[in-house]
């Protein structure tokens, strides 16, 4: 019973002294943002919603989808010209840092509805949509201007459960998402074997590029340096699956570990939009979650404070 209530005071404290609001979350969110934009502006509708036998106008619009902002205008004479210029104007907003309060909600609508509608949806699509959706408890009782700024006062008692809440699940998740992945190539046969990234990096349909393949044509020629490069990513990924959940100094290997990853991933197998959407989580989920220091009011309204 006393350690119950031990945990229970500590939890209490940790809620308490929960303080998310920092450059980190300021700038996973406005990258998250940018990576769902990038696919909006560098994509035609021809290339994000492809026609096949499951969704012959190339929108899949099933169920809980019909809600998708995309599938709200298809019947409309604007067609799917509307929601993306609704989507981009949304995204520039939420990449700018404005009324965090106001936009979260927005934010996550309109990746919620690209991750649903796409027949091609991809893991970084999904995994977007999921950080915006745990976005929201944490910017609802954000009362700033800007995300950017410093906070000037703690955030609600009313908003701080929820808030600390969302932001251990997002952290759980990624946690989730990496230890899946890691898992995954320590049973699969050419990862155990220590040879994968060779057969990855010759692929036909998804290796890597080719001038990036004759510059490390002396590498991938190495047996041991692939080797070591391919149990590499496994460790890589199941430190990252376990430092997101530590402490506050402790997250910090997650966030380099992944940058460093998805940048490589990005690079070699030309996955940008995927690898910037994760970093973006990694960045939010390393964000404080107790002993976020608040900055002081300015003067004037010190002052109003006093006054009421």
């Amino acid at each position: 019973m006393q350690r119950l209530t031990g945990l229970r005071r500590r939890l209490g404290t940790a809620i308490e002294r929960h303080e998310p609001r920092g450059r980190a979350f300021a700038m996973g969110r406005s990258l998250l943002a940018a990576a769902t934009l990038s696919v909006l502006l560098f994509n035609a509708d021809t290339t994000l919603f492809v026609a096949s036998p499951d969704a012959p106008q190339g929108l899949r619009c099933g169920g809980i989808r019909s809600a998708s902002l995309w599938c709200l205008a298809a019947e409309t004479e604007t067609g799917q010209a509307l929601p993306r210029l609704l989507a981009i104007a949304t995204l520039l907003v939420v990449l700018s840092g404005y009324r965090p309060r106001w936009t979260c909600l927005p934010h996550w609508y309109v990746t919620f509805s690209l991750a649903v509608s796409m027949p091609l949806a991809n893991g970084g699509d999904r995994a977007a949509a999921i950080g915006a959706m745990l976005f929201v408890p944490l910017c609802l009782g954000d009362g700033r201007t800007w995300h950017w700024s410093a906070p000037v006062a703690p955030l609600p008692m009313r908003w701080r459960g929820g808030s600390f809440a969302a932001l251990w699940c997002l952290r759980g998740q990624l946690s989730l998402i990496y230890l899946t992945a890691a898992t995954h190539k320590v049973l699969d046969p050419a990862w155990s074997r220590g040879d994968a990234l060779y057969m990855v990096a010759f692929d036909a349909q998804f290796g890597f590029p080719l001038p990036i393949r004759d510059f490390l044509g002396p590498l991938l020629a190495s047996s041991g340096l692939i080797a070591t490069s391919t149990w590499g990513v496994v460790a890589l990924q199941y430190l990252i699956a376990v430092a997101i959940l530590a402490g506050g100094k402790g997250r910090k290997p997650a966030v380099g570990c992944g940058i460093a990853l998805h940048v490589a991933i990005g690079l070699l197998l030309g996955l940008p939009g995927f690898g910037t959407v994760m970093i973006a989580l990694l960045l939010c989920a390393a964000s404080s979650s107790g002993g976020g220091r608040v900055a002081a009011p300015a003067p004037e309204l010190a002052g109003a404070g006093r006054g009421r």
